[in-house]
């Protein structure tokens, strides 16, 4: 997850990576429904109906040619909000936070079930292992920084040398 502004050395490292990877990468993106699974699946959640977050949410999806061109077409984004539970795996979350997240009370994902753009607040570590879950498709291969934050994430989890 990047929470800075990257430098100019950081991009170049991450065009490196990209040069590295891509040619080796094929798409594998799963969608948003298999993300949402996962999660469902792996932690305890409480669904939070919050109609103000969720258009906010489809709004910012419209707006972002990178994840608009995710939607398929004619269907609008239909985010679902998920507050990530202080038990069993997610423990590890609560316990593992960033310090720019330590005042963050809930850790709190959006889905949007449609294109399978996601956010999270709380929790860079549970971003890290949605991005190496989800995978990355043609689009995603010609970008260096989603190349370079997959390559990451699949260290951080094992999944890549």
């Amino acid at each position: 997850m990047i929470l800075d502004q990257p430098s100019e050395e950081k991009f170049k490292e991450w065009v490196k990576v990209w040069q590295e990877y891509a040619p080796k990468l094929k798409p594998n993106r799963r969608s948003g429904i298999e993300v949402a699974r996962f999660i469902l699946k792996k932690y305890k959640t409480e669904e939070i109906r919050d109609e103000l977050i969720a258009s906010g949410f489809a709004r910012t999806v419209m707006m972002n040619s990178h994840q608009r061109c995710k939607l398929p077409e004619d269907t609008e984004p239909d985010p679902k909000i998920f507050k990530i539970l202080n038990e069993g795996p997610g423990q590890k979350l609560y316990e593992n936070k960033d310090e720019i997240f330590k005042e963050v009370k809930d850790i709190i994902v959006i889905i949007d079930i449609s294109s399978g753009c996601y956010s999270v607040e709380g929790s860079s570590l549970l971003w890290d292992e949605l991005c190496a879950y989800q995978g990355l498709d043609k689009d995603d291969l010609d970008n260096p920084v989603c190349v370079a934050e997959y390559v990451e994430c699949m260290k951080k989890f094992g999944k890549m040398n």
